[in-house]
């Protein structure tokens, strides 16, 4: 992978991925703003302007936005997490260029139009409820709280019922000023593009954003709480959770930890799945899945199970963990882990959008490019003693944060 480069004359850094061979273009627009740079009162505006950057600009209005992309045969969202935020389309790459200017427009000129933030905080109070409705999101949300704490981390991305009926056109602008800045954000492309047409509909598109930087904010590393919540509610199941200790993205074991992860719980023939379905038959799935910020992780242990087998389940889990640190992998079980990580990592780049992403992944992490070989030398290069000595030092025997949301009564 050879990506090229260049910058717009407002500073904005573009970055292509060729694939000759492509009839697909991928383009992703990446913003530095997430839920842990929300201030107090603002939690949930990272992705409650995510959501309005859909709703008119000062040349389309809403559905003529939705009708544009449909025109084009393509696919245009969008997602927040804690630490970004992305607009992508996937297109023909005939109608790479038009893509490239409708995405502009949404990032520089939307108007947040009163009367549509009134219809999308109804929208997204939906998307708060709908989530409070389903096990999975719920029991997640408040294991991120019992495992962050007060740290922003600990904060639903949503936001709050209170929170999202603060928001008004001037505090989203405002937050829109302060974080889509050309300081801020960058653009991924893949695909067979015509380069130089593309870069000029982006220059045109992103001329009048504004070019102020706003100094960054002081932010706080997380610290994990490892703390406990049950949640009553009337479910058919009990639905738990399992934080433990994970990395920061850049840190030099974190290919041993998705190794280690993968082996606990990334398939079916991983020791939880084997242990907690196949053996005992406690659960239909269950599956362990770290996640990386810039300076802190958490590593997610999940499944479900019928409220009298419970604590047969919670003791299995645990019995699991300690087991990580007295009994190391065997040769098979290590080949057959990296495998499925070098296999998920090559399949995901046989498309435009598996492509872009993983430019904006790296450069989000790394800052630079990581080849695709040079992924697979690390991935080489974890022993099981490097898997011992990491279990050991996050010590996920002992430290735990645990959430469990079900009909708990009597437990």
């Amino acid at each position: 992978m050879s990506y090229k480069e260049h910058t717009l004359s407002n500073g904005m850094r573009i970055y292509w991925d060729p694939m000759p061979d492509s009839r697909a273009a991928s383009i992703g627009i990446w913003v530095r703003a997430g839920s842990r740079f929300e201030k107090n009162g603002e939690g949930g505006m990272t992705h409650f302007l995510e959501h309005m950057c859909f709703k008119g600009t000062t040349t389309r209005n809403a559905e003529e936005i939705a009708n544009e992309m449909d025109f084009l045969g393509g696919e245009m969202n969008a997602f927040t997490s804690q630490e970004v935020t992305s607009f992508y389309a996937t297109v023909l790459t005939e109608n790479a260029v038009h893509a490239g200017d409708l995405l502009g427009d949404l990032l520089t000129s939307s108007v947040f139009d009163p009367v549509e933030l009134e219809r999308e905080r109804a929208v997204v109070l939906e998307e708060l409820a709908e989530s409070k409705d389903d096990p999975e999101d719920r029991v997640m949300e408040n294991l991120f709280r019992v495992y962050f704490g007060d740290h922003p981390f600990g904060a639903p991305i949503l936001g709050t019922e209170q929170s999202i009926g603060q928001f008004s056109q001037s505090s989203v602008r405002r937050y829109f000023e302060e974080h889509y800045h050309p300081g801020n954000m960058f653009v991924t492309i893949a695909g067979n593009v015509h380069w130089n047409e593309l870069i000029d509909a982006l220059e045109k598109s992103f001329h009048n954003i504004s070019t102020h930087i706003v100094p960054s904010l002081s932010i706080t590393s997380p610290v994990p709480a490892f703390s406990r919540m049950e949640e009553e509610d009337d479910y058919e199941q009990v639905h738990l959770c399992i934080g433990l200790r994970g990395l920061p993205q850049p840190h030099p074991l974190q290919t041993a930890l998705r190794v280690l992860s993968t082996h606990l719980g990334g398939g079916m023939s991983s020791r939880l799945f084997q242990e907690v379905r196949e053996k005992r038959g406690l659960a239909y799935s269950v599956f362990s899945s770290p996640l990386s910020f810039s300076d802190g992780g958490i590593v997610r242990i999940a499944a479900s199970t019928r409220p009298s087998r419970r604590e047969e389940l919670t003791t299995v889990l645990v019995d699991e963990l300690r087991r990580l640190e007295t009994v190391p992998l065997t040769a098979g079980e290590l080949t057959r882990s990296k495998n499925q990580l070098k296999s998920s990592l090559l399949l995901g780049l046989e498309s435009a959008g598996g492509r872009m992403s993983k430019m904006g992944r790296d450069l989000l992490n790394w800052g630079r490019e990581i080849a695709v070989p040079e992924i697979e030398q690390w991935i080489d290069q974890v022993t099981a003693e490097d898997i011992l000595h990491l279990v050991h030092e996050l010590n996920w025997g002992e430290e735990q944060a645990v959430s469990v949301l079900g009909p708990l009564s009597g437990k």
